[in-house]
């Protein structure tokens, strides 16, 4: 388990807030693992993926060992410490944010224009619907009225036959056979003399005139139902060919007229929204273009601030180096540009292919020994020199470095005496801004620590045990006084001489 504490610059707090974690002062790093092998990770006490922890951990700790590839051997990071350095952080920071963002309205624009064909498609299906429906002009209770017709026009020598006999038999059409308007008549005739002489029978008289008044109007009614039933074909083909299109809409777009019209209203919604995706497509590629345009002048921009500075950062480490005995070793920053990705062509005719970091691709390269040709940092082969080379360029870029904790480990190989003392000056310098763990054997680098542990192994019931022990005071000058050779007196003396000197120099 390791505790850490983050200041507010710290871009680990960032990722705790990302991803819901506590962003406080400190951050508890954790990894258990049990006998059977499972392990679990966690982060102020909630349980995260291993790589989160890996990633958390290597923006807090950079170790620089005899086997391990340090952050700098990585191409990302150089051009990182660099920008730092150049103090081009929020440049860089503005360019990562707008390339995100062309990047995600280059994937909706691609989007847009691979379902071009698809809603070219669909446009087509809701404008044919919607002029199906508006040209039927449907109206509500249409298809009763025409159905009612319809059966009329089918049925119209049957009913004219059916409504002559019934007219006959009311009024009568043959002189020699009585109606019922002639029999109502009679009867009324009596029903006068009748009253005459008996007026009591009035109300009966009302009744059959009132009867036959009636039947008279509904004979007349039956004649003129007759005139209009004269058959039209032409009528009757027109009014199954309206029924037949009602049908055929009812069976695509709805059970009543109601709703089909309320289709086709959502229809010309929909028709509406898709023309406005057209012309949401044809402002997002005037806003990619005008975005595009902004990335390749901010990529400019930073590139030549990149250029301008790397020639003092490697004045600076080539500095740093002849301090640790490195006097002949050369040091340049390389640049170079992407051969693929994406190319922006900007207003001004210049191209550039850009990704998240800007237009330059950096290589810090090293030449060990006069007449040798530059090599990459990742390939240098002497330990030693791989480590002094870390400490001079962390020296340099130490206000720029954010990673709070650095590890060295064989930093002294192939160093002595005076070389030594210098390295454990810068390893102080460097504590100022890090929190800074050395492993070393030279007495004259143990001098300059604020801190001192012992690492002892011993074997106990055949296992390999290891103990740290904080050492102060007289343990601590005889433990530099081992490192010198020995405990005695003058090996003491000595010992207290390199201690009295680094912690002068440190106060100074």
């Amino acid at each position: 388990e390791g505790v850490f504490r983050l200041d507010d610059s710290s871009p680990v707090k960032a990722v705790l807030r990302d991803r819901g974690l506590n962003d406080e002062e400190f951050v508890v790093l954790s990894r258990e693992i049990e006998k059977r092998g499972r392990g679990f990770s966690r982060v102020n006490g909630h349980s995260v993926p291993l790589r989160l922890l890996q990633e958390i951990g290597r923006m807090l700790i950079d170790i620089h060992g005899q086997s391990d590839h340090v952050s700098l051997n990585d191409a990302q990071e150089q051009l990182a410490f660099l920008d730092r350095y150049a103090k081009a952080e929020d440049l860089r920071s503005r360019l990562e944010a707008k390339v995100e963002r062309l990047h995600k309205m280059d994937r909706n624009l691609k989007t847009l224009v691979e379902n071009e064909r698809e809603t070219t498609r669909h446009i087509d299906l809701l404008s044919f619907q919607i002029g199906e429906i508006r040209k039927a002009k449907l109206h509500e209770g249409e298809e009763e009225e025409l159905q009612r017709e319809s059966a009329v026009l089918s049925n119209a020598e049957k009913l004219k036959s059916l409504s002559q006999a019934a007219y006959e038999a009311l009024y009568g059409r043959d002189a020699s056979v009585a109606s019922a308007v002639d029999r109502m008549g009679e009867a009324a005739r009596l029903l006068k003399e009748l009253v005459q002489v008996d007026v009591a029978l009035s109300d009966v008289l009302k009744e059959v005139e009132d009867a036959l008044y009636r039947v008279e109007d509904t004979s007349r009614a039956l004649a003129s139902y007759q005139d209009r039933l004269d058959y039209d074909r032409a009528r009757q083909e027109q009014v199954e060919q309206r029924l037949d299109l009602i049908r055929n809409l009812k069976y695509k777009y709805g059970s009543t007229a109601a709703e089909i019209i309320e289709y086709a209203e959502k229809a010309e919604e929909e028709l509406s929204q898709v023309g406005l995706r057209n012309e949401k497509r044809a402002q997002l590629q005037e806003e990619c273009a005008t975005l595009r345009n902004e990335v390749g002048v901010l990529s400019f921009e930073l590139s030549e601030i990149r250029h301008r500075v790397a020639e003092e950062l490697a004045k600076q480490v080539e500095r740093e180096l002849s301090h640790l005995n490195m006097q002949q070793v050369g040091f340049q920053i390389l640049f170079s540009n992407f051969d693929a990705g994406d190319e922006l062509v900007l207003s001004d005719g210049r191209s550039c292919v850009v990704t998240r970091s800007g237009i330059d691709r950096v290589e810090f390269s090293v030449s060990t020994n006069p007449g040798e040709p530059l090599k990459p940092l990742a390939k240098i082969a002497s330990t030693g020199e791989k480590s002094r080379l870390m400490l001079a360029i962390r020296s340099v870029l130490s206000k720029a470095d954010s990673t709070p904790t650095l590890i060295f480990d064989e930093i002294d190989m192939g160093i002595g005496g005076r070389g030594a003392d210098v390295v454990g000056r810068k390893l102080s310098n460097l504590s100022k801004d890090h929190q800074v763990i050395c492993i070393t054997h030279l007495p004259q680098v143990a001098a300059y620590a604020d801190a001192h542990f012992s690492i002892c192994k011993d074997i106990v019931h055949n296992r390999a045990i290891a103990t740290v022990t904080s050492l102060s005071g007289k343990a601590r000058l005889e433990e530099v006084s081992a490192m010198l050779g020995s405990l005695s007196e003058p090996a003491l003396e000595s010992a207290q001489e390199l201690l009295e000197k680094a912690e002068t120099w440190k106060r100074s």
